[in-house]
């Protein structure tokens, strides 16, 4: 009888479930990293942000979002 539970929990403990990202996820991931790296874009190519702040801000910021693009788009490739 204990045999059995100790096979049935080494059965379980091996069975682990996967972290599979769901279609949403996926989609929701792939909306977001162009979000970032639109971002990226706008603040270094685009005149949009010209007025509202000095050329070295924007270019800090869009050094933040491409190097937080570049970690989330590394953890999404991570989870496929």
């Amino acid at each position: 009888m204990d045999e059995d539970k100790n096979i049935q929990a080494s059965e379980n403990e091996v069975e682990k479930p996967s972290k599979k990202i769901s279609r949403i996820g996926f989609v929701f991931g792939i909306v977001m990293l162009a979000i970032y790296f639109g971002m990226v874009y706008l603040l270094l190519f685009s005149p949009i942000f010209e007025a509202t702040f000095k050329p070295v801000l924007r270019y800090i910021f869009a050094g933040i979002f491409a190097a937080y693009a570049v970690f989330r788009s590394y953890r999404f490739i991570k989870q496929l």
